[in-house]
Formats: structure tokens, sequence, C-alpha cells
């Protein structure tokens, strides 16, 4: 091997080093972006898919409340809620279309979703008030 080859490949091999430390371009970096970005379009894909079912069921679950209880919309806790979340995955779908909405922005009313799922599911279920009062607990004293 030539000096000049050792001193080549020494100095290559520093750049790339210095490059690997300074670089906001560098693997990580990169991978990392490149995850975020496969997240955001499959969270995107099961958010507008679980957003027709919950429309399908706030429908058809009107459609038997008039059957059941002779209205369509009682506004009961459970169907207010669904109605948030509804909203709030609306809100989701259009901040995600919008070029200047997109990416951090529709990432927090993706997770406010979330939570809000929570509360309709659980919260509600357990506060026992409404018409959909069947997952409560009851409170007994001895």
């Amino acid at each position: 091997m030539s000096r000049f080859h050792l001193v080549k490949s020494n100095t290559r091999m520093k750049e790339t080093i210095f490059f690997k430390k300074t670089s906001f371009v560098s693997d990580k970096n990169y991978y990392k972006a490149q995850f975020i970005q496969q997240l955001d379009y499959w969270s995107y894909r099961v958010i507008s898919l679980g957003f027709i079912f919950l429309t399908i069921g706030i429908l058809s679950g009107a459609v038997w409340a008039n059957e059941a209880w002779g209205s369509y919309w009682s506004w009961d806790p459970k169907e207010t809620w669904a109605f948030i979340t509804w909203i709030v995955f609306a809100i989701y779908l259009h901040t995600r279309t919008n070029k200047n909405l997109q990416g951090a922005n529709s990432a927090i009313v993706a997770t406010l979703g979330f939570l809000i799922i929570w509360i309709c599911y659980f919260g509600v279920n357990l506060l026992g008030i409404g018409l959909h009062s069947y997952g409560s607990f009851t409170l007994t004293y001895s």
C-alpha cells in the first residue's frame, strides 16, 4: 500500500466518523424518519377504516334506538361520547389531508382521539348512568 492510499483512507474514515456524529442525515435519523412515516401511513389507514365502522355503528345504533326507545338520539352519555369520538376522528382526517396541518398536528389529534375512545368505552360504561348503564359497578355497603 502506498502512503497516499493510507492518508486518503484515514481522511475518509475521519470524514465518515464526523458525519455520523454530526449530520442530520445519518443512518439512525434516516431510519427513524422512515419509521415515523410508515407509522403515520398505517395509522391513517387504520383510523380511516375505524372511522367508517364508527359511522356505521352510530347510524345503525340510531336506527335501533328508534325501534327500541322511540327516538333516534337521546343524548345519552354513551351516545354523546360516541359522537365526540366521531367528531375528533373527523377532525383528524381533515388535518391529515390538509398539507399545512400534517405531521405533529394530526398525530396530536389522533392521540386525543385514542384517549377519548378509552373514556367512551371504560369511563361511560363504568359510570353507570343513562340508557347504556349495563357495565357499571354497583357499590354495596354492609
